[in-house]
């Protein structure tokens, strides 16, 4: 477990947010979100996008065409027909629908009872969202809003819930109300705000959660200033820490045993052969006493993504299966194998799996728990969340293509590549296993988990477009997987 920043070492840390930095700040309505997110885009110099007056726009523009905020196809046309645009101002963004800038006309009562109404239809949120992440390929952004860090942005260089109590929250609406010249009684503010709270963490489509990665924060007494600082200390700790991550080859080199190098050596001849590109690492191994988390497709996932974790030991959950025979329990003893009943909860393996991280080894996993066809990530199964409470290791996500149609030489139809995704730290597990028990806990890490491949592999198709023969495939393989083991997809 890493050891986390003092409060003097982050004070210091003044140039350690890289400048293509994501922020996204998360929380329910009321919590200074968005008032904090444009000081702070102003204070690091990012751009900041303000996701709660887009959805404000598209309820304003329903209710002035007459269009029910019920009807989702009605509200999905109109997105669609239109043109959002938003632009820095001085207090808040400045919003303009199809040309018209209707930054004031968003902030009214009506838009209010409205917009949470608005905000909760799946087809209106996916459409938002790439919207959102049209803003963010733009360079360094600030992002506020209810599900930036668990839908918009996963790979989100820092990620803050910022939350209060509905008293203090209540509050600071109700004299925000008052800067604007309405008069509003508190209790109505405060009554507005708890509903408001209920809709957004029951919606069906990005409810409002905490996403397990997140930095917690309560600024039920905080000052504007105060919480800004919280804020921004906040957003230093991930870089900080991968400062000091050690990526350091040769040490792993000269400390692994001759049944490794020997092993590694033989890979490494084979990913050559295959035409293997990997991206997203600083060097050709990982840190170690991390958790190596891959999506997979194929059998030739184990030694492609297990070669390239290049570290003195790697411990790796397999299923018993594999153990079978004295063969096969020889082979994959040797090569550090944990054999796992997949069935249930297996205490060996997890005590042997925990043992394996506190002596600074690597675990690796395949946290979908079985082969999925091409392209079609998850579910994500619960080992990867009880391995993550049990050990608060951190999380080294990698995400595999083309490794079910390898070819000698390269295959131009599916591109083989391992990408490597940022380092996941769980910063938010205390507060959540305070609220929930273990078992939704561990759902909400597989949801993150699952949304950090998905927006791995959107990136990989993004660099290299998805490929016929690649689609071919994946349908191919949906529907085998679909007769033969129906139990996945469900």
């Amino acid at each position: 477990m890493e050891v986390l920043p003092t409060r003097d070492e982050l004070l210091a840390a003044v140039d350690v947010l890289p400048r293509d930095a994501v922020i996204a700040i998360d929380g329910p309505a009321g919590s200074g979100k968005s008032t904090t997110a444009k000081a702070l885009a102003r204070r690091l110099k990012l751009l900041h996008v303000d996701t709660g007056a887009m959805y404000r726009a598209v309820t304003r523009a329903a209710l002035d065409a007459g269009v029910d905020v019920g009807d989702e196809d009605g509200l999905c046309a109109l997105v669609d027909a239109s043109d959002l645009r938003m632009d820095p101002g001085e207090k808040e963004a400045r919003v303009f629908w199809n040309g018209r800038d209707v930054s004031q006309a968003i902030r009214t009562p009506e838009v209010d009872a409205n917009v949470s109404p608005v905000a909760a239809h799946g087809g209106v949120r996916r459409r938002m969202v790439e919207k959102q992440r049209e803003f963010g390929r733009q360079g360094g952004v600030v992002m506020e809003g209810r599900d930036i860090g668990s839908v918009v942005f996963p790979l989100a260089t820092a990620k803050i819930y910022l939350d209060a109590s509905p008293e203090a929250r209540a509050e600071r609406r109700w004299r925000q109300e008052r800067e604007r010249g309405r008069e509003l009684e508190r209790s109505v503010v405060l009554a507005d705000l708890l509903a408001r709270d209920a809709k957004d963490k029951g919606r069906a489509e990005s409810p409002l959660i905490i996403s397990p990665d997140a930095h917690v924060l309560d600024s039920s007494t905080w000052s504007l200033e105060r919480q800004l600082q919280e804020v921004e200390l906040s957003c230093r700790i991930n870089p900080w820490l991968d400062e000091r991550v050690e990526w350091d080859a040769d040490r792993n080199w000269r400390d692994m045993s001759l049944k490794y190098r020997l092993v590694f050596h033989v890979f490494d001849i084979f990913r050559q052969l295959l035409g293997l590109s990997e991206t997203g690492r600083p060097t050709d191994t990982v840190p170690r006493g991390m958790i190596v988390a891959s999506n997979h497709i194929s059998w030739f996932d184990p030694p492609l993504v297990g070669s390239a974790i290049r570290t003195p030991r790697v411990r790796s959950l397999a299923k018993q299966e594999l153990f079978k025979g004295p063969l096969g329990k020889a082979f994959f003893t040797w090569m550090d194998g944990i054999p796992i009943n997949r069935k249930g909860y297996d205490a060996d393996a997890f005590d042997a799996a925990r043992e394996a991280l506190e002596a600074g080894h690597n675990l690796f996993i395949f946290p979908e728990g079985t082969r999925r066809p091409p392209g079609r990530l998850g579910p994500v199964r619960g080992g990867l969340g009880i391995l993550a409470q049990e050990t608060r290791a951190p999380i080294l996500p990698i995400f595999t293509r083309g490794t079910a149609s390898p070819r000698f030489g390269g295959n131009p139809d599916s591109p083989l590549e391992l990408r490597f995704g940022p380092i996941l730290r769980l910063h938010a597990l205390d507060r959540l296993l305070a609220e929930m028990d273990r078992k939704e806990v561990t759902a909400r890490v597989g949801d993150l988990f699952l949304a950090v491949l998905q927006e791995m592999q959107a990136r990989s198709y993004a660099d290299k477009p998805q490929t016929g023969f690649e689609k071919d495939l994946e349908d191919r393989r949906a529907v085998k997987d679909a007769k033969k083991r129906p139990f996945l997809d469900s």
